[in-house]
């Protein structure tokens, strides 16, 4: 048989496979639920799979102005798919597809559908390479495939599949660059090294700095202890590392340095507790929820024999390194960018426990019944020990821990008939394993039944056709004699029902996937009918389709996205650090709920609304803090979409010019105004006198269920805060913007605060998403009193100011004859003409800045700047001006010539290398 048909054969192999491992969610799927997590999994992976699928398929690689207020997808999602190597496949095939009209236009309920079959493939690639890797290592077949199966059916792959859908492509890279690691280190050849490092830092930054992590700590072991005899010099390896790591770098240049820009140009606060060295994370033998041990590895980590095998002692100790690693804080934030702590690098644990178990299979005949009986019980002792210090494992655990220990007990017992080449012995060993998998099957329907779930009988039949397979197979291997292909096939499928479990019970049950529903995408809290409705009769009635709609479903700042509206939310862990300053600094917006990695509404001010082409609002039909200036256009039964009545053009003249220095020390409010008078620069010369100062009103406190001394207040009621009782009244269509400094002194206390009908959230001092933005600005309508409440507790309160604002400058621009113009933005790209019949020698747009883009004005290359705190101008001439605004990722064409250069220098170091080696 061909050698190329053997190995289609085992990739149809590993597909069924990861199939089988995925049979959980696949019974999900069946019941229209999706391997998708409830937060980020909806808010996040599918609407960014919605987007970029959308933008690549229509020939746009770079911007979208759905993202936010528009924002770099190629940079700025670099993080999540938009160089991703399986999302770009992904792409293919289902473009493919959607051309040949198998499948229709897919939407998100599509992408939901999709994930489990992405993620069986992934995992089948990782069973196929991880299976060869160990191969090359020398490892036979079956052990080779026994540990890629080790490594594979993890709970940290299903977890991050499950919820961060793109952290799982690390299980494929790590392969990769552990197989460029030993091709140095038998051969001396550094191509694989460098391409696996080329396409780790294309597909994903984050993972290849933390890959880069383990791999470097794979190779001081591999160094340090050498697996073969005559590997390469330890000073020849080192040189072939650093110099095709860095043509691998230099390769990846074009997609790695604009993504690594945009990480450096995003804001998030610095971790600000203290972060232990070491902590009891959780249990690796029993209940993580990142990496669970295999009891195969524990039993044979104590087998002393073994370590005569290097390999073996090889993997053992980079296992026992790692754990020492997953229980410290210091390691997890450093894997994490040295930032708060995160348990994402695990896989490698699961890696090098497969690496062992491979190694140890492949020895068995080392061991004697003393050998195993001394592994058995310090085994034993072990898993006891652990049980009986964690507060966490319940009686079903403990009863898990005894059948593991007897699992381990008839293994051991297996592996001495082997010795004793007793076909009896052998048969009756595996009875009592397939009697084993009965028993870890009850305990897990007792498990199950514990969490409040109905057990269905097919779930239990399947426990006992996997106990009978079990050992009609065992049966026929005794007769025929192929003891390691049995025990193989034992452990595969013990692994596959356990990993099967996890996912049920960490995933389905606990993680709460069961809520992601066929139901739920297509329904109010995600897809909202009425939501709907109102965005067509919008979208019907409106000529200029430069607009933007105020509305997300809950918390889900990417609404806009999954609806298809242009809107004013995002939510990515990386986005424009100039609009997260705007929000949280600059312009002090409350968005309704403090988080990091976020921006949402425009705190019902009107000013920003009219400045930022937010024309439409949708609001509940009984909230009575409508921004001011809206006016009801379109109705449903519980929901109102309210029109902006002072709108302002997409491009505006800006004749006076003021620094942002100049503005520093003034009040929110003024800085609203000198945005619509005229344009706020960062770096200039010229400030034109300051627009008047807006009026502050006097007040006088009163305490409500609370003390308030020397800036801090006590709330001792159940709620309580202060009244600011104003001296004079605002005129009736007014509204009033309170500012304040706000700090709450407990550290681990959310709250809620209400200014009079507006309603926020405030974050936890210890919460790794607190911005610590605690100057906050709120808008009211114009009432006597204003009424600050938050829970029982102490704050620290300051700075409290109250102004009016009539809107008298709002209307003023508004009101003004508009110069013609004519604006089409088509993502990266603009093209505009507009008549500056004032003379004004800035124009602005309501653009986020970011310095890819580039501008011409009459065919004239010009600057653009950075304006209004965190969006664009460029400066305009007397007369028509023609406008083209194009926009490529920080760096691009710099990196691009980069690579290039890299591809060569590549090219002539793999041929010079060939040359030597031959």
């Amino acid at each position: 048989m061909h050698k190329w048909y053997l190995h289609l054969l085992f990739a149809v192999f590993c597909l069924l496979l990861s199939a089988c491992a995925h049979a959980v969610f696949l019974r999900e799927l069946l019941n229209d639920r999706f391997m998708a997590g409830p937060n980020d999994g909806l808010s996040q992976m599918l609407p960014f799979k919605k987007l970029l699928y959308d933008q690549y398929t229509s020939g746009e690689f770079f911007y979208s102005s759905l993202f936010g207020l528009g924002g770099d997808t190629f940079s700025g999602l670099a993080y999540y798919f938009s160089t991703s190597f399986v999302f770009l496949l992904t792409v293919i095939a289902i473009f493919l597809l959607e051309s040949t009209g198998i499948i229709g236009t897919p939407d998100i309920l599509f992408w939901a559908h999709a994930a489990v079959f992405i993620n069986i493939v992934r995992l089948a690639a990782v069973l196929f390479i991880g299976t060869a890797l160990f191969r090359y290592m020398k490892f036979g077949p079956i052990p080779a495939f026994l540990g890629a199966c080790v490594y594979a059916f993890s709970n940290i792959y299903f977890r991050h599949a499950t919820y961060w859908e793109f952290f799982a492509d690390a299980y494929l890279w790590l392969l990769l660059l552990v197989f460029g690691v030993e091709k140095i280190l038998r051969e001396k050849r550094s191509v694989w090294f460098m391409l696996a490092v080329a396409v780790s830092m294309i597909d994903n930054f984050y993972f290849a700095y933390i890959n880069f992590l383990l791999v470097g700590i794979y190779i001081a072991f591999r160094l340090l202890l050498p697996l073969e005899e005559n590997e390469t010099p330890k000073g020849t390896a080192i040189s072939k590392f650093l110099i095709s790591g860095s043509l691998g770098a230099g390769i990846s240049a074009v997609s790695f340095i604009p993504a690594v820009y945009a990480y450096l140009n995003n804001h998030r606060p610095p971790y600000a507790h203290d972060i232990p060295w070491f902590g009891f994370i959780d249990n690796i033998l029993f209940t993580s929820s990142f990496v669970v041990l295999p009891a195969l590895f524990v039993l044979l980590a104590f087998a002393l024999p073994l370590y005569g095998e290097r390999k073996f002692r090889f993997f053992v100790f980079l296992v026992l390194f790692s754990v020492i690693l997953h229980y410290s804080p210091k390691a997890a934030s450093m894997f994490n960018g040295f930032s708060a702590p995160q348990y994402r690098w695990e896989y490698f644990m699961a890696f090098a426990a497969g690496g062992a178990v491979a190694a140890s299979f492949s020895s068995l005949n080392r061991l004697t019944l003393k050998h195993i009986a001394v592994a058995g019980g310090l085994s034993l002792l072990l898993y006891g020990l652990l049980a009986s210090i964690d507060p966490e494992i319940g009686v079903n655990q403990l009863i898990l821990s005894l059948v593991i220990g007897s699992a381990l007990v008839l293994f051991s017992a297996y592996v001495w008939t082997l010795q004793k080449q007793s076909k009896i012995g052998q048969a009756a060993v595996l009875f009592l394993l397939a009697l084993g998998i009965l028993a870890s099957g009850y305990q897990l329907l007792l498990a199950l039944m514990e969490q409040g779930r109905t057990v269905q009988l097919p779930l239990f039949l399947g426990v006992i056709g996997i106990a009978l397979f079990t050992f009609m197979l065992f049966a026929k291997a005794v007769c025929d004699e192929v003891y390691s292909k049995a025990t193989a096939t034992f452990l595969v499928l013990t692994l596959l029902f356990s990993v099967n479990g996890s996912e049920y019970v960490l995933l389905v049950i606990r993680g709460e996937t069961q809520t992601v529903t066929e139901e739920l995408i297509t329904g109010p809290d995600y897809s909202d009918p009425e939501v709907l409705g109102l965005i067509g009769a919008i979208y019907q009635d409106e000529v200029d389709p430069l607009f933007r709609i105020e509305w997300m479903e809950g918390v889900r700042n990417n609404t806009p996205i999954a609806l298809n509206f242009h809107g004013l939310s995002a939510y990515s862990s990386i986005l424009n650090e100039q609009l997260l300053q705007f929000y949280l600094v600059d312009l002090e917006i409350d968005m309704g709920r403090e988080s990091v990695s976020r921006y949402a509404t425009l705190g019902k001010r009107a000013n920003l609304h009219s400045l930022l082409q937010g024309q439409y609002s949708i609001l509940s039909n009984e909230d009575p803090n409508v921004p001011a200036g809206f006016a009801a256009k379109h109705e449903s039964e519980h929901l109102v979409a309210f029109e902006n009545r002072y709108s302002l053009p997409f491009i505006r003249p800006a004749s006076a010019v003021y620094s942002e220095e100049a503005l520093k020390t003034e009040s929110v409010l003024q800085r609203e105004h000198a945005m619509l008078t005229g344009v706020v620069l960062k770096d200039t010369d010229i400030s034109s006198p300051l627009p008047p100062a807006p009026k502050k009103l006097a007040y006088e406190l009163q305490g409500e269920n609370a003390v308030y001394e020397n800036g801090v207040l006590d709330v001792a009621g159940e709620t309580g805060g202060l009244n600011l009782l104003l001296t004079e009244k605002a005129a009736p269509e007014s509204d009033l913007y309170v500012s304040f400094h706000l700090e709450n002194l407990a550290m681990d206390a959310f709250f809620p605060l209400t200014v009079n009908s507006y309603r926020t959230t405030r974050k936890a001092n210890v919460s790794v998403y607190k911005t610590f933005a605690d100057d906050l600005t709120i808008r009211i309508p114009a009432d006597e009193s204003i009424r600050i409440r938050m829970p029982k507790g102490l704050y620290q309160l300051t700075e409290l100011e109250v102004f009016e604002e009539p809107y008298d400058v709002l209307k003023t621009e508004a009101a003004k004859e508009q110069a013609v113009q004519q604006v089409q933005w088509d993502n990266s790209r603009l093209d505009a003409e507009y008549l500056n019949t004032a003379n004004a020698p800035y124009l602005t747009m309501p653009i986020p800045y970011e310095i890819g883009w580039t501008a011409k004005v009459n065919g004239k290359k010009v600057d653009v700047l950075e304006a209004n705190y965190a969006f664009l101008a460029i400066p305009a001439e007397n007369g028509l001006n023609k406008v083209s605004l194009v926009y490529r990722p920080p760096h691009f064409y710099k990196s691009l010539l980069l690579s290039l250069f890299s591809l060569i220098a590549a090219a002539i170091y793999w041929c010079l290398q060939k040359t030597r080696n031959d």
